[in-house]
């Protein structure tokens, strides 16, 4: 990837920002967007839509996936990265595979969505997401407010963590 670490730092930042408004709004601590090699977004900053249009896979990285594609005409993200505020569920890592994502640089990663009460480890066997093809894309991208989104989640959702029940989809609704 031809993009320094402080154009991805800047739009991670700004997803950290985004995050936190939408948590704020009543939505989930999740942002997705795809950036190009010359650092450029190639989509805005998607979040979950699950509960507001019934789709399933309206995941924030999928959301994000689908925007990029869409507005430039494209049948692959070869080529370019995925940024995620929390690292992905394995239903979002499938996509990124299925569809040429080169890494996918994260703020938080899956341990620490998971100390929030996101857990979706379980996910990644589901969509044949295994330790070798996470560590081949995975990419670390810490920023000073990475947690932010979570603990304003858990400030906001006092009855407890968003902890998946028997038969909601990873990274669904909130449980409040």
């Amino acid at each position: 990837m031809n993009t320094t670490d402080t154009v991805l730092r800047s739009v991670m930042d700004q997803a950290i920002e985004t995050c936190t408004h939408h948590v704020n709004a009543g939505g989930l601590p999740f942002v997705g967007v795809v950036v190009n090699k010359a650092g450029q977004m190639l989509s805005r900053f998607g979040v979950n839509r699950v509960a507001e249009t019934g789709d399933p896979m309206a995941h924030a990285e999928v959301v994000a996936m689908r925007e990029a594609m869409a507005t430039h005409g494209l049948d692959t993200l070869t080529g370019t990265v995925l940024l995620a505020t929390g690292e992905p569920c394995g239903l979002c890592y499938r996509y990124a595979i299925n569809h040429g994502i080169e890494a996918i640089y994260v703020a938080a990663d899956r341990d620490e969505a998971a100390a929030y009460g996101f857990d979706y480890l379980a996910s990644y066997p589901a969509f044949g997401v295994t330790d070798t093809r996470r560590d081949a894309l995975l990419q670390p991208l810490p920023v000073a407010r990475a947690i932010e989104p979570f603990t304003r989640y858990l400030t906001l959702h006092p009855s407890g963590r968003a902890s998946p029940q028997p038969d909601t989809p990873p990274k669904g609704t909130p449980l409040s």
